[in-house]
């Protein structure tokens, strides 16, 4: 089942919606998931939604070394493709899967005891104390399990096999749905259902995965791969940056909630669960599309084709900012109707639309940032993309987080993440000119012979 596409195709815009659009669909059903795993939860009341929130920071925060480890992964794994070593390639994919199981293994242990602290130290009623700490202790268990379907999701999008990926995305996400009420509402097992939803559906995906590497269906070989411990620093170099992004995300939704307990309550926490679900449903279709397309960039870049890398890059821009500018308005116009789906508590509605509204001009320059990272990861400048990167979520977002609720009360929460995000647009697009400019210089040849005009950063290269 040879399903990879040929990342040489001269028909990039082909090539891009070939690898992207099953990167977006398995992410979009993804947000989905989540976006359903809220409403059924919302139906046992608006506490219950409130309390699971609060320990989503903390899974942010893990969930980030698995990006990061794959994000290196990908991108170093796209380079030897891209460079004909399908040697290099899959002891890069070998080294990643193995250090894996000991990290989530380590997590797993270090949320389960440290979650009660975690959850008490965020000041939230004694209501939404228990479903937090059912939800995340057994979600702890399953940590090894999802890290390892990231990281087989990564290497069959860097290999462009992007298409098995969305299927069992789709099929793990599906299949989770369905448990979700089964076990919440049949078994009566509330938080800790849908917990076990999401461990069954991660094991159910990994079967899929061990099929996929021990037939082959893919490039490259994770069974036939040297373990080289050395290729992690090179990984790492390449993925801090991503992973740092998430790990700043994860403390910017961590104060976020924080924020919400002390100046919203119960009510605010549990709008404000709404508003990143809807905030996730909105942008991780775009992520999965420029996570798909920075294959296709990566290799352009391996290759030195710049002109292709240009190409590419236009076209990420031209799809992704539309699309997120759609979701805008949408979700301005429907926000009370979209928030009444996860609550009837009117209060809580009020809230959440109130938030709702506010996101309307986040998606696009979140499209727009989206687009830049790819473009500095996968040209090796780390710096860069932790600069860009940690702005929106980070250390513009917390600062604003810690005043501008003192002035406005609860809606200062929503405007701090809406300047934080015009704030980092301005940086992002000094810093993308500039990096556009120097990929090829003026009066330089489209196609580089050689590599002649177009040389990888030696600081940002591994």
């Amino acid at each position: 089942m040879k399903t990879a596409v040929d990342m040489n195709d001269p028909r990039v815009k082909r090539l891009v919606l070939a690898v992207a659009l099953p990167a977006v669909a398995g992410l979009a059903a993804s947000a989905g998931h989540h976006a359903i795993n809220a409403i059924f939860l919302g139906a046992l009341g608006p506490d219950m939604l409130a309390g699971i929130s609060l320990v989503m920071p903390l899974f942010l925060l893990v969930a980030a070394a698995g990006q990061g480890l794959g994000i290196g992964l990908a991108t170093l794994l796209a380079r030897h493709l891209g460079e004909g070593d399908l040697k290099a390639a899959a002891s890069v994919a070998t080294t990643a899967l193995a250090a894996t199981i000991p990290l989530g293994i380590f997590l797993s242990i270090l949320i389960y005891l440290g979650l009660p602290d975690f959850v008490g130290a965020l000041g939230a009623s004694d209501n939404l104390l228990a479903p937090g700490l059912d939800y995340g202790r057994l979600l702890a268990f399953g940590m090894t399990l999802g890290l390892l379907q990231a990281i087989c999701d990564f290497i069959a999008i860097a290999e462009g096999n992007s298409r098995f990926s969305m299927i069992v995305l789709i099929a793990s996400f599906a299949l989770n749905a369905v448990l979700d009420p089964v076990f919440i509402f049949v078994f009566k097992l509330g938080a800790s259902g849908a917990a076990l939803a999401t461990i069954v559906s991660s094991i159910a995906a990994l079967a899929c995965y061990a099929v996929y590497f021990l037939r082959r269906w893919g490039t490259v070989s994770v069974t036939g791969g040297a373990i080289c411990w050395q290729l992690l620093w090179p990984i790492a170099r390449i993925g801090l940056p991503a992973a740092a992004t998430s790990i700043v995300t994860g403390l910017g939704f961590l104060v976020l909630i924080r924020e919400a307990a002390v100046h919203g309550g119960d009510k605010g926490v549990a709008a404000t669960a709404i508003a990143i679900r809807l905030m996730t449903l909105g942008q991780l279709p775009l992520f999965g599309f420029c996570l798909g397309a920075q294959s296709v960039v990566s290799h352009a870049f391996g290759a030195g084709d710049a002109e292709r890398l240009k190409a590419v890059i236009r076209f990420m821009l031209a799809v992704t900012i539309p699309v997120a500018l759609l979701y805008s308005i949408l979700l301005f116009l429907a926000a009370e109707p979209i928030a009444r789906l996860f609550t009837d508590s009117q209060d809580v509605v009020d809230e959440a639309v109130a938030w709702l509204r506010s996101l309307f001009p986040i998606f696009p320059l979140a499209a727009f940032q989206s687009v830049l990272l790819v473009m500095l990861q996968s040209r090796g400048r780390a710096g860069l993309s932790a600069v860009v990167g940690l702005a929106p979520q980070g250390y513009l977002l917390i600062p604003l987080l810690l005043v501008l609720p003192l002035w406005m009360g609860f809606a200062g929460i929503s405007a701090a993440a809406v300047v934080a995000a015009i704030l980092a647009a301005i940086l992002g697009g000094f810093v993308g000119w500039r990096e556009w400019l120097a990929i090829l210089p003026t009066g330089a040849p489209g196609r580089l012979s050689a590599n002649r005009h177009f040389t990888p950063d030696p600081r940002g290269t591994p």
